[in-house]
């Protein structure tokens, strides 16, 4: 960056997890190798989503390329945090030209997020809900410089109250008689439950399998899943009715050996566990579904037939246990930072189309999740008021 050594931005106490209407403070660190001109360093903070997809369509005896796009936007504010405000900026539009000697500057900043129900952050494959922040050397006879950093937004609460008998056990039974050439042999049969149907991540969820193989196969083995499920909505070319795709991942899984033909084999109250996840349906979000489900997998030898069963469960953010106050306002709690852990997930580009190749700062980000495993017991908590979602 020529005489720019290092611009950044830095969140005061290392900061990286917010809740609607905090505060987000910090400072900007400029240090220069000489003396630089420039008009000001101003700051915008960003919230949106966005989703985008393309897909090839038959024309005749060509192709041709569609964009599928949508997005919202949940704030856009500027700060300026050296030199002039543009509503200062005199009436012939003139802007004053400063400078800043050799060394290490320090500019800090604060700003308080909306107090609206804000969308979770989320990265996703064919989406996200990301909020940033970029600051900009404005330089109107060259080039703007540009640092830039993402941040987490935890989201309106999901309250595993609130799910329909949240601590009913699930269960879910099937039977197939595989074929073996022309003559069929016995059936195949599977029972399989989970504890309940509403968690946190960090819990466990203990499934439970029975499984009998009047077969002449082997099972080769005996697989769960949970699986994140993500539905999308876009606009063909920007107009119309909304078109849907779904992206599917698995996030924790458990396997084990199945059984000879003519065996049976069990799984009793087995630990499939729980990273940290953003909750189901991410509210706030028109654009972006998110359903979570366990899938129980028999893998039959030698055969493309194998069986599958497939449960949807919840993932919550807030415990069953957590008393909530009567009254217009929804109370939930504020949590220490220790309980906040990186998704599981590879990190993600935070690059837009406002950005180019003098955009510099954090450009890889992964979004942190409230994650109630042994830290929960450890931890403080402090009562808020949210407002009223309704």
């Amino acid at each position: 960056m020529g005489k720019i050594k290092n611009f950044c931005i830095c969140f005061d106490d290392e900061k990286e997890v917010y809740y609607a209407g905090d505060v987000v403070s910090g400072h900007v660190m400029l240090e220069l190798s000489e003396p630089k001109s420039l008009i000001a360093i101003r700051m915008i903070f960003t919230g949106r989503s966005s989703v985008s997809w393309k897909e090839i369509e038959p024309r005749g005896k060509s192709k041709e390329l569609i964009y599928y796009a949508s997005g919202e936007e949940y704030f856009n504010e500027g700060l300026t945090i050296f030199g002039s405000d543009v509503s200062d900026i005199d009436g012939e539009g003139k802007e004053e030209v400063l400078s800043l000697s050799e060394g290490c500057h320090i500019f800090t900043f604060k700003f308080t997020l909306p107090s609206k129900p804000l969308a979770c952050s989320f990265e996703g494959d064919l989406g996200n809900v990301r909020y940033t922040v970029r600051a900009i050397i404005s330089r109107p006879w060259k080039f703007d410089h540009v640092t830039k950093r993402a941040f987490t937004v935890t989201g309106p609460p999901f309250f595993l109250s609130r799910v329909p008998k949240a601590l009913t056990p699930l269960t879910v039974e099937d039977e197939k008689t595989v074929c073996c050439l022309c003559c069929a042999t016995g059936p195949i049969s599977i029972s399989a439950a989970t504890d309940k149907r509403a968690y946190l991540p960090g819990e466990f969820i203990y499934v439970s399998a029975s499984l009998e193989n009047m077969s002449s196969r082997s099972i080769i083995s005996l697989e769960a899943e949970l699986i994140q499920s993500v539905n999308y909505l876009a606009l063909r070319q920007g107009v119309g009715t909304p078109h849907k795709r779904t992206t599917s991942h698995v996030v924790s899984s458990i396997k084990d050996n199945g059984c000879d033909a003519h065996c049976s084999a069990t799984w009793n109250r087995a630990k499939l566990p729980i990273p940290p996840l953003p909750p189901c349906s991410l509210e706030g979000a028109t654009f972006i579904d998110i359903r979570y489900f366990i899938k129980f997998t028999v893998d039959v030898n030698n055969t493309p037939f194998d069986i599958d069963l497939v449960l949807e469960l919840y993932i919550g953010n807030v415990p069953i246990d957590e008393p909530q106050r009567p009254g217009p306002s929804t109370s939930y709690q504020v949590h220490n930072a220790s309980m906040f852990r990186t998704a599981e997930q590879e990190s993600k580009e935070i690059r837009d189309e406002e950005d180019n190749e003098f955009t510099f700062g954090h450009l890889q980000f992964t979004p942190k999740y409230l994650y109630f495993g042994k830290v929960r017991q450890q931890t403080d908590f402090t009562d808020i008021q949210l407002l009223d979602t309704k």
